[in-house]
């Protein structure tokens, strides 16, 4: 395994911005039951995208978050307990999220 690298204060601040965005945004497409997105054409309505179908998007989203949270984690060297307790962590709070957005 490759040593860790010193992360410089703007890029952590730019992977928890990347963690926040992540997180918020799974956690709004979930609790609204997907989204909705407006085509190039503007004289065409919306397009409102179910979950179902919006599946990808979420798992994009968290896998974003979770990814820049554990460089962070790693970055500051924490242990085992740390990144499972701050996992459990994130997934309190994602679900906190989408119960107060419903």
């Amino acid at each position: 395994m490759k040593p860790v690298e010193n992360l410089g204060r703007g890029v952590q601040i730019a992977i928890m911005a990347l963690v926040v965005l992540g997180l918020i945004g799974g956690s709004l497409v979930i609790a609204h039951s997907g989204f909705e997105t407006l085509p190039k054409t503007r004289s065409v309505q919306p397009v409102f995208v179910p979950l179902p179908q919006a599946y990808l998007v979420v798992a994009a989203l968290y896998a974003q978050s979770i990814i820049g949270l554990l460089v962070l984690l790693r970055a500051r060297k924490t242990s085992k307990t740390g990144f499972f307790v701050c996992v459990l962590g994130y997934v309190a709070v994602a679900i906190a999220l989408i119960s107060i957005w419903r």
